[in-house]
């Protein structure tokens, strides 16, 4: 039993009898990601919205989305505690093998789950607000990072004016000085990262077009982005543990249909930029000589 349920059932007495249903669910879904929005939470089980706001503060913890990372923390799919954000299909005894073979399998029904759940929506709008920005400034720390340069790499490559800040300070730097016409990208798995969050929220008040990298639309970053691009929730990182194998290869996979998307609306000037950077490299930067 996770640490969460026994606070859950330390405290179960000092609820009110709407709370106690909260309680019951989340004991009776102990080893379930809570994959949907308060609305929904309230909704299945006829209490109010702000019942579930209430619970989350009686048991200690900041809000909904606060929950939701606590019963994500408290998963152990694995049967170990050692080992978080890796696919619960995959057992410390599983041989190399069968490991390849299961984390081929959850790699690739993350990348089906993510697109079969796509906004397409909200992802022609990204595409749009990119391809028509003066500049392009993206945000990312620690494991999101590494998404953010992904694609920084891809949008540079091609020509756009595209910048990137992985540390806090020039963030917020950075965000405050943003015009109109420019574009902000926050990437924060969990979509809790505060440095990023707030990063966000600045560019926005400037004027900029703000777009979120997400599993988590109803997140602190999801809220405060214009345009959100979500992956599944159930691939959400447990916080502290480092990145999820999977939610990495989710948020990769929008990078890149972002950046086709990018690619092919403008067309001719990006073939000519992607040309221009590859000869580059090809003649200075290539140490093997490699003529293109």
């Amino acid at each position: 039993m996770s640490e969460f349920i026994q606070h859950l059932q330390a405290n179960y007495s000092t609820l009110r009898k709407s709370e106690k249903k909260i309680a019951d669910y989340l004991q009776q879904h102990a080893q379930e990601r809570l994959d949907f929005s308060i609305t929904e939470l309230a909704r299945r089980l006829e209490v109010s919205e702000t019942t579930v706001s209430r619970f989350c503060r009686v048991i200690g913890l900041q809000g909904f989305q606060d929950l939701k990372l606590s019963m994500a923390a408290s998963l152990n799919l694995n049967g170990s505690d050692d080992f978080k954000n890796i696919p619960p299909t995959i057992h410390e005894k599983d041989t190399t093998p069968e490991i390849g073979r299961k984390l081929s399998e959850s790699l690739a029904g993350s990348i089906a789950k993510t697109q079969q759940s796509l906004n397409v929506e909200d992802m022609d709008k990204a595409i749009e607000a990119i391809a028509r920005a003066r500049q392009i400034y993206i945000y990312g720390i620690g494991g999101s990072a590494v998404i953010a340069q992904a694609a920084h790499h891809l949008f540079t490559k091609a020509g756009l004016n595209c910048v990137i800040y992985t540390d806090g300070y020039m963030q917020t730097v950075s965000a405050s000085m943003l015009k109109p016409k420019t574009v902000a990208v926050g990437v924060s798995n969990t979509g809790i990262t505060k440095h990023v969050v707030d990063a966000v929220k600045i560019a926005a008040k400037k004027g900029a077009i703000t777009i979120s990298l997400t599993s988590d639309r109803d997140s602190p970053l999801g809220r405060a982005s214009k345009i959100c691009l979500a992956s599944p929730v159930e691939y959400m990182d447990t916080p502290l543990y480092g990145g999820a194998i999977d939610a990495k290869v989710c948020q990769l996979y929008l990078v890149d249909l972002l950046y086709l998307g990018v690619l092919f609306k403008l067309g001719k000037p990006l073939k000519r930029n992607l040309k221009t950077t590859a000869y580059a490299l090809g003649t200075y930067y290539n140490p093997i000589g490699m003529q293109l």
